[in-house]
Order: structure tokens, then C-alpha cells, then sequence
């Protein structure tokens, strides 16, 4: 029989086991018979306030308000309203270009939902109400609206059903395990995928999930050693700031697991935290497949930390030619996913889904290949590869012999066009503390390792190269930078 629903899980666990723990946040736990029966508070205000089922809700939560965010979201379900998270960092009119794009009627805030003492944490009910009858949701029915990261063009609104993210909790569970003392540490932002993957994970499971405001090195390196912690979502820059401020210190056995996606992980980041004995398991996923499609195994690490791992359970994943055919043994080509996490479509676009779907296939624009063991080798996306001459330059290939040089603490590697010949290589540097570095500094440094073509032409250092808030390099900005003709004191 085929499964077409999946109960509540905030109602499922407050009827099972009311007093385990869901949510810790600045000092204060919540169980999850307390959590369902704020969800149900706010789920009834909702439905006073008019709001009928079916209609979009942005979600705008200052960072350190995690605890009434979770609960807008949860409530938003039970109440049948539709959820688009939307980052606080973003400006009122970028935002507001989202709410359009999500077919917002409603705006939620920390104000809102409401908050106690001033602080900006929800307070807990003193005591839990009796948890109702456990509903039943459609599994094809929709569950958020996420914004893609926006690395390569403007983010796209994704319709995430609960169905995509039943499944894909599933698929995490095959891959980590559950137990049920498990709690996982959120430190990314909730209003993208990975940081919802968390909550969403956590709710199906009937485990912890320790929310940070923000990531801090030290604080979140404190609650790995003593807060019980065996679980971590990070992206590579975290992993790196979390390794610098670890010290040499091993990682408790507790922590089961370091999940690190969101950008191409350097093998030797990877190495230095299994130095630690940190299991950090390099991922691959996008928004459009509800984060994760392939992971490295516990079972397998750390061999394979050069690679993305293997496609998770029922996620299916091939690499195909220009003309769209399986690619052979080793050859490169675009990654195509299929499978249950896979989005319903982009919102108001679903009449411009033959440049996204083959079928059921998402034509994800990312480049990749298979090693000899069957593990996933991400190179970089299609919209980013360059053009030299007529030879294809990986910009991340040139970005992890860049940041090999001792000054350079990030690079970001873009292609200016060039004429007939294609593109010209230009690198953002970040340096490290009062280092000074020039063009030909990196170019020796980086010709034993790159031909010539690869090597850049252009030089642009700046303060901080930009990320989205969930790490990724934002490589349009900067190739933005050099295309509005920088300074000339900028290149050399």
C-alpha cells in the first residue's frame, strides 16, 4: 500500500512521549507536549485572525528569535497556511521582491507570534495541555515555500511539499541513525532548507534540536564538549573557524556526526577534523531536492573525503552528456537527480520546467562525475565554468590551489568575458590578517599545479568575499565587481 500521509509530528510525539525534549535554546528546554501546545496556541490565533488554509505566509525572524520561528512554522501547518521563510539580513526592498515572488498575504515577526521578558525567547506554557487527535497531512501536499541561495542568478521560490521532507528525513535517518537521545546542533539559518532540514528532521524523529542565534566558533565548539550534542550541520567556512578555535582539542565521542555541505569542503579541511576525530561527512544537495541527495557514510569514513559520498537511499542521481545520455565511467557531465525529496516546482514557473525537468529528472546545472568507487566528484556548476582558448576551466579547481598559498585565507575564481578567446581567469582574494599578495605571487605559486591557461590574469583582495547566509560563494558579485570596471589601483 502506498503511504499518502504522515501524522503530525509535534502531535504524534505529545501524545507519545510528552515530556521528551524537542527544542533547547539560551538556557531554556522545551518537551514536546510543551511545544504542541504553543503550536496549537498560535495555530488557533491564526485561524482568529481570518487566515483561511491554503494561503502563504512569510516567516521574518530576527536571528535570535529560533524559538518563535519553530513554532510559526509548525503552527503554519497545523493551521494549513503555507510558510515562506525569508532572511532578516535581506533589505526591505529585497524582500519584499520575495514576498511578491511567494504570493505572500501575510507577514509574521518576532513581534507577532509574540515573545516574553523582552528577550526575544518565546516563553514556554508552564504546563502542557492534553495534546489532541493526531492529524493526518497529505504527503503531496505543499509544506514551505524555500528560496534557493540565489549563487548563480536570483533566488527561486522551490514548493516543498511534506512529503519531501518525510522522505528525506527518512533517508538521513538510513544513513546517521537515530537514537533517541540524539540532538542536533542548528547553527545555520532557518529560513533556508538546511537549517528547516534540522527542525523537520528532529520533529519526525522525536529528538533534540539545540538552536544557536547564529554561528560562533567558540560557543557552539562549548556546546559539542558539554551539552550533549551528536549531531552538527556546517558549511565548510564554519568547519574551518570551528577547527581553528578547537585548538588541537579531540571531539568528544558523543558527536556522532559533522554534516558539512553548502560549497565545495578542501580534502584537507576534512582531513584535519578526522585528525580530531571528528566524523565530518562531506555532502552534496541543493534546495530543489530538500538538501541532502548524497552524503558520505559513516560506514565508509574517512575514506572517500575527496568526494560528496553516494546517493542517499532512494534518491537516484546520474551524470549526463551534452546530449543528455549517462556519461561513461569517470567522464564529467551535469548531475540530474530523481527521486521523493525532489521539489514540486518553482512557484509561478512550472510552464518554464523543460530548462529544469527531464521527466522526473532535476536538471540541477551542477558538474560532477563518478570515482572508481561509485562516490559522487561535484566539480562546480555549469554557469560558472570557464572558457579559455577552448579549454574548460573549473573555477573551484583554481580556488583550492589558490587558497594552498599561505596568505590567502578565501579565493573566488570568476571568468571575464574575453572576446573570441573565451574568458579571462580573475580571482577575489581574502587575505589572512596583514598579508599583502599580488598577481604574480599567486600565479608562482599556482604553476606547478595548474597549466598556464588556468592561471588568473586578474587580481581583485578584498575585506570578505560575499556568501549567502548559508555559505556559498556568490560568485555574481564578484564577477559583478570586475565587470564594472574596478579601480585600477584594485587589479594588477
Amino acid at each position: 500500500m502506498t503511504q499518502t500521509t504522515t501524522p503530525d509530528p509535534i502531535r504524534f510525539w505529545a501524545r507519545v512521549a510528552p515530556d521528551r525534549l524537542a527544542l533547547r535554546h539560551g538556557g531554556r528546554a522545551w518537551s514536546y507536549g510543551q511545544l504542541d501546545a504553543a503550536v496549537q496556541e498560535s495555530a488557533d490565533a491564526f485561524l482568529v485572525q481570518g487566515l483561511g488554509a491554503g494561503e502563504h505566509v512569510s516567516l521574518e525572524f530576527e536571528p535570535q528569535h529560533p524559538l518563535p520561528f519553530t513554532i510559526a512554522f509548525h503552527a503554519c501547518h497545523r493551521a494549513g497556511l503555507l510558510p515562506a521563510p525569508i532572511g532578516t539580513s535581506l533589505t526591505p526592498i529585497e524582500r519584499q521582491v520575495l514576498r511578491d515572488r511567494a504570493l505572500v498575504e501575510l507577514v509574521l515577526t518576532s513581534e507577532a507570534i509574540g515573545t516574553a521578558g523582552g528577550d526575544g525567547h518565546a516563553a514556554p506554557p508552564p504546563a502542557a495541555a492534553t495534546a489532541g487527535p493526531i492529524v493526518e497531512r497529505r504527503l503531496d501536499a505543499p509544506a514551505a515555500i524555500c528560496f534557493t541561495s540565489g549563487t548563480g542568478a536570483n533566488p527561486r521560490a522551490c514548493i516543498l511539499t511534506h512529503g519531501n521532507f518525510f522522505w528525506s528525513s527518512l533517508q538521513s535517518a538510513r544513513n546517521l541513525g537515530v537514537r533517541p537521545n540524539d540532538v542536533w546542533l542548528c547553527c545555520l539559518p532557518l529560513h533556508h532548507v538546511g537549517g528547516l532540514s534540522i527542525l523537520t528532521r528532529s520533529a519526525y524523529y522525536g529528538t533534540g534540536a539545540l538552536l544557536h542565534d547564529r554561528f560562533d566558533a567558540d560557543a557552539v565548539n562549548e556546546a559539542i564538549d558539554t551539552a550533549g550534542v551528536t549531531l552538527v550541520s556546517l558549511v565548510p567556512p564554519m568547519l574551518e573557524r570551528l577547527l581553528e578555535a578547537r585548538r588541537g582539542r579531540i571531539f568528544p565521542t558523543p558527536l556522532r556526526a559533522a554534516l558539512i555541505g553548502g560549497g565545495p569542503i578542501p580534502a584537507a579541511l576534512l582531513e584535519q577534523a578526522a585528525d580530531l576525530r571528528l566524523h565530518a561527512l562531506p555532502t552534496y544537495g541543493l534546495t530543489e531536492a530538500t538538501s541532502q541527495v548524497t552524503t558520505l557514510s559513516l560506514r565508509e569514513w574517512p575514506a572517500g573525503l575527496d568526494t560528496a559520498g553516494r546517493p542517499l537511499m532512494l534518491t537516484q542521481v546520474e551524470i549526463r552528456d551534452e546530449e543528455g545520455r549517462p556519461a561513461g565511467k569517470g567522464a564529467e557531465g551535469e548531475i540530474v537527480v530523481r527521486g521523493p525529496t525532489v521539489m514540486a516546482a518553482y512557484l509561478e514557473e512550472q510552464d518554464t520546467n523543460a530548462e529544469v525537468w527531464d521527466g522526473r529528472w532535476l536538471k540541477t546545472g551542477d558538474i560532477g562525475a563518478w570515482d572508481s568507487a561509485g562516490r559522487l566528484l561535484v566539480k562546480d556548476r555549469r554557469v560558472d565554468r570557464i572558457t579559455v582558448g577552448g579549454e574548460n576551466v573549473s573555477p573551484e579547481e583554481v580556488e583550492r590551489v589558490l587558497r594552498e598559498h599561505p596568505a590567502v585565507a578565501d579565493a573566488c575564481v570568476v571568468g571575464i568575458p574575453a572576446g573570441s578567446w573565451g574568458h579571462e581567469i580573475a580571482a577575489a582574494i581574502q587575505v589572512r590578517g596583514d598579508e599583502v599578495i599580488t598577481i604574480e605571487d599567486l600565479r608562482r605559486h599556482a604553476e606547478a599545479r595548474l597549466s598556464a591557461f588556468k592561471l588568473p590574469r586578474r587580481l581583485l583582495v578584498m575585506p570578505e568575499l560575499p556568501r549567502s547566509a548559508s555559505g556559498k560563494l556568490l560568485r555574481r558579485l564578484v564577477r559583478d565587481r570586475f565587470r564594472n570596471q574596478v579601480p585600477e589601483e584594485e587589479l594588477t
